[in-house]
């Protein structure tokens, strides 16, 4: 079977973050997905940029 082809790629730490969030909290991922991206969607421009720095922050990360 081939791989589903996508025209983006999520670091691979966004997606183990997303994956474990959903696990514990026992959602279901496409839910979850198309939740957000009618949140985003709905949101003004100034949320969604503030949405990008969230994600920028959260993707260069702490140093532990």
């Amino acid at each position: 079977m081939e791989k589903p082809k996508r025209s983006y790629y999520l670091p691979n730490k966004l997606v183990s973050a997303f994956d474990r969030e959903c696990s514990k909290s026992g959602y279901v991922k496409e839910k979850v997905v198309a939740a957000a991206m009618l949140s985003f969607l709905d949101s003004s421009p100034d949320l969604r940029n503030s949405m990008f720095e969230k994600l920028d922050n959260f993707l260069k990360g702490k140093k532990r």
